[in-house]
């Protein structure tokens, strides 16, 4: 079941893993202020999902999806009794599952984005070259679509993106010719052409499927005029990323000028961690945590480009698209580029499911590049 063969094993990998981790206990702990009890927690999930990681790193990968179907009914059936029993914490979606006698929540759209990379990156190399005749590529996108859009009607519209786009580096990185590509291309264009008209020429509110506070702040993005809560919290955290300047005004500081220290941010150890990043050690660290993304970003690419066995190469390349698209939108939100939604920052942001779904997804990027020839 274990193969401990240590050749090409990717510490530099593991060690950048850790420090972002290390790196967001530091600032999870800044903005929590006195709440010692939701640090400690973070801190136990971090320590656990550490020892996961290294124990998926040293798995026969071979033997763990010879039934790769598994992940992918565990990812459906947790999504289905999230319908049905889940709740939402006071928030606009209903996303966890509250675990009996543990006193502890699970988000399995987290867990969902790594079930469908295992699972597709074994399906989609069975079909081989097959995959370009039209039934089986409907096939595939249809078997995606089951967990794609029971992740969509929580609603979750920023982590069933992040999915789709999973799913497209995945199709892509494949044997799928590029007339298809083109044909995915064109909808997508379409798609953006009509919510663009919809902000552009006032009939939003008559968009399918979009919930209302989806709606407003698509709105308010595109039209400043139009502010709500969220605008706000995005100018608020812009004005954080700012004052901290060159340096930044050291962390856990306590100045009276300081954004975090006056309330003026939501979710400040989560989806706007990156503010708190920004005010307290400036853009030479926030850049410096950016390359580090980057890094690991590039090394998955690496990883996937030396691997001989196709599936192995298409679990990298989802898991650097994961990590690169869902970092991407976290600081993306932070800094106003993007419409607010709620994602956290990989490995950074406070939340259990989240931060033990992707260190599942590295420790299979590590067992994979073991046996690569880097």
């Amino acid at each position: 079941m274990f193969d401990l063969n240590l050749k090409n094993y990717g510490y530099l990998q593991l060690i950048v893993c850790v420090i972002l981790n290390v790196l967001g206990l530091v600032f999870i702990q800044s903005s929590l202020g006195g709440r010692a009890y939701s640090f400690m927690s973070q801190l136990s999930i971090s320590v656990a999902s550490l020892m996961v990681c290294i124990l998926i790193s040293f798995l026969n990968l071979k033997k763990v999806l010879a039934n790769y179907w598994i992940p992918f009914v565990i990812c459906v059936i947790s999504l289905l009794i999230v319908q049905i029993i889940g709740t939402a914490y006071g928030r606009n979606s209903i996303r966890w599952i509250r675990i009996p006698f543990f006193n502890m929540e699970v988000q399995p759209s987290e867990f969902a984005k790594l079930f469908v990379i295992l699972f597709m990156s074994k399906y989609i190399t069975e079909q081989d070259t097959q995959i370009n005749k039209f039934r089986n590529l409907f096939i595939t996108t249809l078997l995606f679509a089951i967990p794609f859009l029971l992740i969509f009607i929580q609603p979750n519209l920023s982590s069933s993106l992040i999915l789709l786009l999973i799913y497209i580096s995945m199709l892509f990185a494949s044997k799928l010719k590029s007339r298809w590509f083109v044909l995915f291309g064109s909808i997508l264009a379409i798609a953006v052409l009509i919510l663009y008209a919809a902000v552009r020429f006032e009939f939003v509110d008559r968009l399918p499927l979009l919930r209302d506070y989806q709606k407003n702040r698509i709105v308010s993005f595109f039209t400043p005029s139009e502010k709500n809560e969220a605008q706000f919290q995005q100018e608020n955290s812009v004005i954080a990323i700012g004052s901290g300047k060159l340096t930044g005004k050291g962390i856990n500081n306590d100045l009276s000028n300081s954004v975090k220290n006056g309330n003026w941010l939501v979710e400040e150890q989560n989806d706007f961690i990156f503010a708190i990043v920004g005010e307290e050690i400036g853009f030479l660290g926030s850049a410096t945590i950016i390359l580090l993304y980057i890094y690991l970003i590039i090394s998955c690419i690496v990883t996937a480009s030396k691997q001989r066995e196709y599936y192995k190469n298409l679990i990298c390349i989802g898991v650097a698209t994961w990590i690169g698209v869902q970092a991407f939108i976290n600081i993306g939100v932070a800094t106003s580029v993007v419409p607010n939604t709620g994602v956290p920052l990989p490995f950074f942001s406070q939340g259990g499911s989240s931060l033990l779904s992707i260190y599942m997804a590295m420790g299979f990027v590590l067992n994979i590049r073991r046996e690569a020839t880097i």
